[in-house]
């Protein structure tokens, strides 16, 4: 008697160490499989959602189709709270690509339910010969998503065997119909996606405890419908410390799951919601369960489709007001709190970059300024934002180069690296304005003047190197603009050479102060490297 005893606590360990690992594998070839394939697409999805929201639900399809690829609904919610964050896109157009990702993200059940865990080990091996012996980094990539597909169906298979004595344990089964209580559900449902931070590996796992008849669907649906919120919680975790607006996105995203959910909660008490999805599915638990899932967040978008601009003006409502001016010593795109992929990552950089730039151009103005009027307290202004241009570039490089330990495929490694130069080349500038802003000091406090032709000369270069900097307000391509860029550096370089020529004329003549004619040729030395820059920022700029 009491051998059999040790033999059953000893098989129930063995089983609960296959669950372990089962999990584990299962989680680890998802993983796998979504960093392999968001690095074959690598940029190109980013540039996608940036570009494609034109249409609403052209917005949805978008959102539907990027989260099928990279298989997180999590990840592309990240990616367009970051770039709502980052002005790249307003909450409006967020919410189809919200939308979309719900839909995109059932794809993972509907894989699982595919059930061909026997041909697991050789999917696995395929994908380990095209990783490793293939020279091409793209097929190295796809090879890493066919590794992480076998895992998964290996992992998948081992939960489902390691529970398969449940099936005889009453006290489980009897846990299993508590499920059918609509609250518990859900909030079972919410607490473990919550736990896991994935709603695609919530119910790979429950797919493997259905498949050994110990839950009904009629149980599984209300856990399901909590997957769908507790998977809000990357979302919102991304969203902590950003811009009200990115906050607002990510409250869209908890919003359009809990009305989800309160719809077909209610609507199950008059609809055998769990019967409908049996009928039109394969006789498979986790078939019906993938089912179910599909059908919440289809029926769920094509229901709130009316309502979307409405699910915006209430995050608006919920979180009222606008943003404070945040303190200029500090980043407001990147959040050094959260770790995003490199896509994500890359949109945080350049925002801030960009607003690294509207800083030292608007520097370099006020330098300029005060050459033809000199102002303490715009003076003192200048150097207080140097200080502020100083500090964004260094906490923009010193991010730039940790990011660079993530997974990224060359061409984003690329624009990692031109946006470290960029937001170098613009700490360069704001030196050169200062320099500007001193000899404007020393001008003043010496009594020195310019005359009236060196003041025109001055402002026919000062005009070119205004109209590089607002090149990047409108919406010239990149090739347009870095001819745009060569040009006018160009032009800058020849007018100063000629102004040059011009100025020693007017010293042989003694139509200028000596003193004064050294600080003139110390502005235009200032303004042709300000010009190279631009235009050197021009070129790496995408």
């Amino acid at each position: 008697m009491k051998l059999k005893k040790d033999l059953g606590g000893l098989m129930s360990i063995n089983y609960f160490i296959e669950l372990l690992g089962g999990l584990a594998l299962f989680l680890y070839g998802m993983e796998m499989m979504s960093s392999g394939l968001e690095l074959v697409a690598g940029d190109k999805l980013r540039v996608v959602i940036e570009k494609m929201t034109s249409n609403f639900f052209k917005s949805i399809l978008v959102g539907a189709l990027v989260t099928a690829v990279i298989q997180s609904s999590s990840a592309t919610t990240v990616m367009v709270v970051g770039f709502v964050n980052a002005g790249l896109m307003t909450i409006y157009q967020s919410v189809g690509i919200i939308m979309g990702a719900n839909i995109g993200t059932t794809i993972t059940g509907q894989l699982v339910a595919l059930n061909i865990s026997t041909l697991a080990p050789i999917i696995a091996f395929v994908g380990f010969l095209l990783n490793t012996f293939s020279k091409s980094k793209k097929k190295k990539y796809i090879g890493q998503s066919i590794i992480g597909l076998g895992f998964l169906f290996m992992g998948m298979q081992f939960m489902s065997d390691s529970m398969a004595p449940l099936r005889d344990y009453p006290g489980f089964a009897s846990l299993m119909t508590k499920f059918d209580n609509p609250i518990l559900g859900v909030l079972a449902g919410t607490g473990v996606t919550a736990l896991l931070q994935s709603s695609s590996a919530s119910l790979g796992i429950l797919q493997a405890v259905a498949n050994q008849g110990v839950i009904s669907l009629h149980s599984a649906m209300y856990i399901i419908l909590g997957f769908n919120i507790g998977t809000c919680v990357t979302s919102v975790l991304s969203s902590v410390g950003s811009s009200k607006n990115a906050r607002r996105t990510a409250l869209v995203h908890v919003l359009f799951n809990i009305i989800g959910t309160i719809i077909f909660v209610l609507a199950s008490f008059v609809i055998p919601i769990d019967k409908i999805v049996i009928s039109f599915s394969r006789n498979l638990p986790a078939a019906e369960i993938a089912n179910l899932h599909t059908l919440f967040n289809i029926v769920t978008t094509i229901l709130l489709i009316p309502f979307s601009k409405k699910l915006a003006d209430l995050a608006f409502k919920i979180i009222p007001g606008i943003d404070k001016e945040q303190e200029e010593m500090s980043l407001q795109y990147i959040n050094l709190n959260v770790v995003k992929d490199a896509p994500a990552t890359f949109t945080d950089v350049k925002a801030e970059v960009r607003r690294l730039l509207d800083v030292v151009a608007m520097n370099y103005e006020h330098s300029v300024e005060l050459l033809k009027e000199f102002d303490e307290e715009k003076y003192e202004e200048v150097f207080r934002r140097e200080k502020v241009i100083n500090y964004l570039n260094k906490q923009i490089s010193a991010f730039i180069i940790d990011s660079l330990g993530l997974s990224m495929n060359e061409q984003t490694s690329a624009n990692f690296a031109n946006y470290l130069r960029i937001s170098r080349d613009m700490e360069r500038i704001g030196d050169h304005s200062k320099n500007i802003a001193e000899v404007a000091k020393l001008k003043n406090d010496e009594g020195l003047l310019f005359t009236d032709v060196t003041f025109d000369e001055l402002r026919e270069i000062n005009a070119i190197i205004d109209k590089m900097f607002h090149s990047y307000d409108g919406d010239m391509e990149k090739d347009e603009r870095v001819l745009f860029m060569r040009q006018s550096n160009e032009l800058v370089q020849k007018e100063a050479s000629a102004f040059r020529n011009n100025h020693m004329i007017r010293m042989r003549e003694k139509i200028c102060n000596p003193e004064s004619g050294l600080l003139y040729e110390k502005t235009l030395a200032a303004m042709e490297r300000i010009s190279s820059y631009i235009s050197n920022a021009g070129k790496l700029s995408i």
